[in-house]
């Protein structure tokens, strides 16, 4: 690229895509939904690497980490969660590799290419830069090998080296603990403040990693936040904000009061994409939608779906966001806030009488990616933001 862009990443479990989101536009017409501007694209089996890795950009590189093989044969049958094998030079059914790309090229395809392996194998692995450095760690799986120790893991680019980390205290985890049917996530949440804690919600506990002293404890910070946050997506800049997507089509915005409960609601609605997925016949899977931390105050949002066709559709939006003046109505000292922890799905309801956010609509697209690879596509697994590449 010949110069500087800020490029959105999102990956399935069969294929990485990054674009401009400032080239973003609906542009949907006669019923045809436009192919998605890709900047950079990889298809994973065609290109030999595992599938459902963990990414984090550093500086103008990708690093992918982890993952899992997968049979071509076996993406399609929806009785059974995928099948993996070993590929022929007798690699462990989950990958250990930590891969590289340059975003800044020319080229269409990235160039992911070995150079470390981790001390273990991890699959749809968290990871997250630090200080330049990147942490990894391994999430809840069907597969038994996801619990080789270390689960957690430090890479350092300079170095080219990844350094084990003391065990976190959810490791190994209860097998009575529920999967979800589409991703197997149990880490539901994993988050730094100010590069020093890392705090993670697995199986419905918060616990958090202290970086300077390398050591983990069951933390009650974050605490009165576990279910707001386990089914939304707290807003960066604001820990009392929550995002939230309903079937319907509706990103509702939360104000949570400290004690857990919902101290007034908003909704957002997006009039111009829905009357293109009407005319394009496109159904989206808004409880797969995935947000992304741009910057403060700066979301980006991408919402799953597929069309009569079986292509792979994906409506992406971004938005900027700040508060207003808080609502009227604010519970006294002592006093019981007002609604329980229920996210009310009628926009009518009292709780959404209060407007206490400006939302800024930035740029937004519905795209067709092609052909589904498989029934399982419909599901966005990571996705990330690189500013200035």
């Amino acid at each position: 690229m010949s110069k500087e862009k800020s490029l959105l990443f999102f990956g399935t479990a069969f294929r990485l895509v990054a674009i401009d989101p400032a080239e973003m536009r609906i542009a949907v017409k006669d019923g045809k939904v436009p192919p998605i501007p890709v900047r950079k694209s990889v298809n994973y089996s065609d290109s030999g690497l595992p599938h459902c890795a963990g990414y984090a950009v550093h500086g103008s590189k990708v690093y992918m980490m982890g993952g899992h093989w997968m049979r071509k044969e076996a993406l399609d049958d929806p009785t059974k969660i995928p099948n993996v094998e070993s590929p022929a030079d007798g690699e462990a059914v989950i990958n250990s590799n930590v891969y590289v790309a340059d975003l800044v090229t020319n080229s269409m395809e990235f160039e992911l290419y070995p150079v470390c392996k981790m001390n273990a194998p991890k699959n749809k692995p968290k990871v997250m830069e630090i200080k330049g450095k990147l942490y990894v760690l391994s999430n809840f799986s069907h597969l038994p090998e996801s619990y080789d120790t270390p689960t957690f893991e430090v890479y350092d680019p300079k170095t080219n080296r990844a350094k084990a980390l003391p065990e976190p205290p959810f490791f190994p985890p209860d097998f009575d603990v529920q999967f979800d049917d589409d991703d197997g996530y149990a880490i539901n949440k994993w988050f730094a403040v100010r590069g020093k804690k890392i705090y993670v919600m697995a199986e419905n506990l918060y616990y958090s990693y202290k970086v300077e002293t390398k050591r983990w404890r069951m933390s009650v910070t974050h605490a009165w936040t576990i279910e707001s946050i386990r089914w939304g997506f707290l807003l960066p800049g604001y820990d009392d904000v929550l995002f939230r997507f309903h079937q319907n089509g509706v990103l509702s915005a939360y104000l949570i009061y400290p004690g857990n409960q919902i101290w007034v609601g908003q909704d957002l609605r997006f009039e111009e994409a829905e009357n293109a997925m009407v005319e394009g016949n496109i159904h989206l899977r808004w409880d797969k939608g995935k947000f992304v931390e741009m910057g403060k105050y700066k979301v980006g949002a991408i919402v799953p779906g597929g069309d009569i066709d079986n292509n792979f559709v994906v409506f992406i939006f971004t938005f900027v966001v700040s508060k207003l003046d808080r609502p009227r109505h604010r519970p006294r000292p002592n006093q019981p806030p007002p609604c329980p922890l229920e996210f009310p799905d009628d926009p009518y309801h009292p709780y959404f009488e209060s407007k206490f956010l400006s939302v800024t609509r930035l740029n937004m697209g519905i795209y067709n990616l092609g052909p589904r690879l498989s029934f399982q596509e419909d599901v966005i697994i990571s996705a990330f933001f690189a500013n200035g590449v």
